[in-house]
């Protein structure tokens, strides 16, 4: 039988390999649409082997919309201006890891093959590493190993998978900033400082990989200053109300100096490998000098380095982003609402309307929460500060729980933005793997359990068979209770598989989770529009 967190990875594991099956299946069967969009040049000299048309065939499907960019810039470099949309840490290490997987079997398949294994296998991993981390946030979260297991099972079959396995940066974008997530709740590994230090550098991987990684510099911010609030200046006005000796007064302020110097140092830390990234853009495309690029790669299309010809190099903050998002995808403020983008609308409708409406029931529940900021009343309390205050009972996602103020402001931000500003098609990718939100407001909405009376029976008579002289843990139990016990022998049969969900809302969740994960695979794997 397995324990709830290697049910999660195996069932993150055989997902992913699921999704791989998948499209090599639709991309063999159907045909390809033409989306006329960015196509990857290829190098005429490049030998093509028996090995790279197999990989071709299995692996080929995943090649499809912006995967065409992290390939060719894993294989080239940033040839032209418009690749600089995409941040360079998945690329870098896509490119790394063929050349390894090249001095193993190069004389088999080509370099572009290699690119294309290691993203998948590299994907692959991260995403169970993701998982992973999203089941312990969840769990110190909550403090409940149910809404963590649920949680993390949805995040597996989440309605953006195909893009967690294809050559994107999702599934590193996801895994380092519930990284960074986790990170910003270890607050006793520096006693007075009140912040991980070590938080910095996935916020910093963050913002190496997707621009809006940017955003969760707050999560550091936010954590600094609540715990200065709630701990660090209640504990030096505690101090002072019992201070003997005024010449001990400065150093009672200690704790706030080495608050301050541990936020500086984890903001320069997570900001310097993005601050290194704009620089090598400006030099690269900035800086007149010859592109010596091959003649193959050559395109008068697009503007290529050295030619210093972008008006963002003349700004006063130099950064390309922002423009090349509104010059060569036409991204600005409402230029997404035309009548014929309404398809798109309605695919991004169901994760939009599943966030504002448990963040609007959230604001609703916790008015006076979300006044303070998310900080606790009677913070000077200090002698009284770890005694337990049960929640009240009250309908609505996280009602009473201060702890998700600062996730639901950053998903409400992000969710607005995507309404606003972006093509609205990204929505679901972007949401779904820039928080946890969505998998915790889901968990906690589907109702799965307890299993019926039959299969709680044959739970009952399984331990009494087996557990004869072992303790089985309280939080196994709930989950074999959750599950049954056919589905703890089974390394892929979960809940949102298996059951049959027992009320309306479940199971739209469950419609809603599985049919966007095999309708995104087929559709992406043969260039059709998605999310």
């Amino acid at each position: 039988m397995y324990s709830p967190r290697q049910k999660i990875l195996w069932f993150a594991f055989n997902t992913r390999i699921a999704v791989i099956v998948l499209q090599a299946i639709a991309n063999n069967l159907l045909p390809d649409h033409n989306a006329n969009v960015f196509i990857s040049p290829e190098d005429p000299t490049l030998r093509r082997t028996y090995g790279d048309v197999i990989i071709e065939k299995l692996f080929g499907g995943f090649k499809r919309w912006d995967a065409q960019y992290f390939i060719h810039i894993a294989q080239y470099g940033y040839t032209y201006e418009n690749c600089l949309a995409f941040f360079p840490l998945f690329p870098m290490l896509v490119r790394y890891c063929a050349y390894g997987l090249c001095s193993l079997v190069g004389s088999l398949i080509n370099f572009h093959s290699s690119l294309l294994i290691s993203a998948t296998v590299l994907n692959l991993l991260i995403f169970v590493k993701s998982a992973d981390i999203l089941h312990r946030l969840s769990l110190r979260i909550f403090r409940s190993e149910c809404k963590a297991y649920k949680a993390a099972v949805l995040y597996c079959v989440n309605p953006a998978s195909i893009f967690f396995s294809a050559p994107y940066s999702e599934a590193l974008f996801a895994w380092m900033t519930f990284y960074t997530l986790l990170k910003c709740t270890d607050n006793e590994t520096l006693r007075f400082a009140n912040i991980d230090i070590t938080s910095g550098l996935p916020a910093g991987f963050t913002m190496m990989t997707r621009s809006n990684g940017s955003i969760n510099l707050g999560f550091i911010l936010y954590t600094s200053f609540k715990n200065v609030i709630e701990r660090t200046i209640p504990e030096i006005v505690y101090k002072y109300k019992t201070l003997k000796h005024r010449l001990m007064l400065p150093f009672l302020l200690l704790p706030l100096l080495t608050s301050c110097v541990a936020l500086f140092l984890s903001i320069v830390i997570a900001l310097l490998p993005f601050l290194l990234v704009q620089v090598y853009n400006y030099f690269k495309y900035c800086i007149p000098n010859d592109h010596n690029l091959p003649e193959f790669l050559y395109n008068s299309e697009y503007v290529l380095p050295g030619s210093a010809e972008s008006p963002w190099c003349n700004y006063s903050l130099p950064l390309s982003y922002s423009y090349i998002q509104s010059h060569y995808w036409d991204v600005g403020f409402l230029k997404y609402y035309q009548l014929k983008q309404i398809p798109n609308f309605t695919l991004a409708a169901p994760i939009l309307f599943i966030i504002l409406n448990n963040c609007f029931s959230y604001i609703r529940s916790n008015l006076q929460l979300c006044a303070r900021l998310g900080i606790r009343s009677h913070i000077y309390s200090y002698g009284h500060r770890m005694s337990y205050k049960p929640k009240q009972i009250c309908k609505g996602f996280g009602a009473n729980d201060p702890i998700l103020f600062v996730y639901i402001v950053h998903i409400m931000f992000l969710a607005i933005f995507c309404i606003v500003f972006v093509h609205i098609q990204v929505t679901t990718r972007l949401l779904a793997s820039a928080s946890p939100i969505l998998y915790w407001m889901c968990s906690s909405k589907i109702n799965v359990g307890p299993t019926p009376m039959t299969d709680q029976n044959s739970i009952n008579e399984h331990f009494r068979r087996i557990g004869i002289g072992k303790k089985i843990p309280s939080h196994h139990l709930s989950i074999v209770n959750l599950e049954g016990v056919d589905n703890m022998y089974s390394r892929w049969k979960t809940f949102i598989i298996s059951r049959k969900m027992p009320d309306c809302q479940s199971q739209l969740i469950q419609y809603y989770f599985l049919g966007y994960f095999f309708t995104g695979i087929i559709l992406f794997s043969n260039f059709y529009p998605w999310t």
